[in-house]
């Protein structure tokens, strides 16, 4: 996402922090190796107060953390000493950490504080992969300097009502240093080796079935050009191309996997997750089809499709979507 714009004399000098904690601390868990998540949040929290303070100009007075970490906790009491050493104050919740509790109170205390500090001071939000849109158009309509950094921010634009899509700062560069980087779908700006890599199949066996290699072609055909390709858009077109013969589309890409022509990654999305497809160009008839289409036209690949399937009626579209959340469990 795009960092807001300002003119450097309308951007307030101090700013408040508030760090939805249990999401940043949850979101790094499960997708860092580092097996200390609680030392790599504080690293962010002060990498991001110094990029904030290179390139806004914003001065840090008061940095509050949010959790569902109740205090009595033995980690709570951990969890306290680390924050005020470094001058965050904690606002714990009695609540479990997998509900959105600790969420609610960001929101709220930083409502109150908007009317207390007024438009002169500024709001930085720190988050895993929530968003808090609401929250951040509201700050916005009381006159504030509003950054949403979010770890995992929207991959497009129109994820985001336009009157906010300025202030979200995709967050996830702040985590520099030997494993501390996010495992990524794709190559990060930080560099290094990406999920894909290690998502790529390692062994692969030629396809023998006239059937599948037809939906190899098929795929090819319609999606080749685009290194990713969207399931539901593929299940839906692979629908079309064996209606008559009654073949299931998720089978047939369960063959080709099983081949190792092609992977099925995870995504994280807006509103819900969704599935890609990846081809492997290792596998002698990816390969194959590849060294084809070099030789054709330019204009041989179907670059409409997408459009179409954006033009689709709503129901068939809902449907294919539910067989992609199979997909996503």
């Amino acid at each position: 996402m795009p960092e807001k714009k300002y003119a450097a004399s309308s951007i307030p000098q101090n700013a408040i922090f508030c760090v939805d904690y249990t999401n940043v601390f949850g979101v790094i868990s499960q997708r860092s190796d580092n097996d200390q998540p609680d030392v790599v949040v504080l690293d962010v929290i002060k990498e991001l107060k110094r990029h904030v303070g290179d390139k806004w100009k914003l001065n840090p007075i008061r940095t509050l953390a949010f959790s569902s970490l109740p205090p009595n906790h033995v980690k709570g009491h951990r969890a306290t000493g680390a924050w005020l050493s470094v001058g965050i104050e904690p606002r714990f919740t009695y609540a479990s950490v997998f509900d959105e509790a600790s969420a609610i109170d960001l929101a709220l205390e930083t409502v109150e504080m908007c009317r207390e500090y007024g438009p002169g001071t500024a709001f930085v939000i720190l988050s895993g992969n929530r968003w808090f849109v609401p929250l951040v158009q509201r700050l916005q309509r009381k006159g504030h300097f509003v950054l949403m950094a979010a770890l995992e921010c929207p991959t497009q634009s129109d994820h985001l009502p336009e009157d906010c899509r300025d202030a979200f700062l995709h967050a996830d560069f702040l985590l520099g240093g030997p494993g501390r980087k996010l495992s990524s779908t794709a190559q990060s700006s930080n560099g290094g080796d990406s999920e894909l890599d290690l998502k790529k199949p390692l062994q692969t066996f030629p396809i023998t079935d006239d059937v599948v290699r037809r939906t190899l072609e098929i795929i090819d055909s319609y999606f080749g050009q685009y290194e990713e390709i969207y399931l539901t858009p593929l299940l839906r077109k692979l629908s079309e191309e064996f209606q008559d013969s009654g073949e299931d589309p998720k089978a047939l890409i369960n063959d080709l996997e099983e081949s190792g022509a092609v992977w099925l990654q995870k995504r994280r999305g807006f509103p819900h997750n969704y599935t890609v497809l990846m081809m492997n160009d290792d596998h002698s008839d990816v390969a194959e089809l590849k060294e084809a289409r070099l030789q054709a036209p330019e204009d041989s690949y179907d670059d409409d499709f997408y459009d179409d399937y954006a033009d689709a009626d709503d129901d068939s579209v809902e449907y294919l979507e539910e067989d992609d959340a199979e997909y996503q469990k």
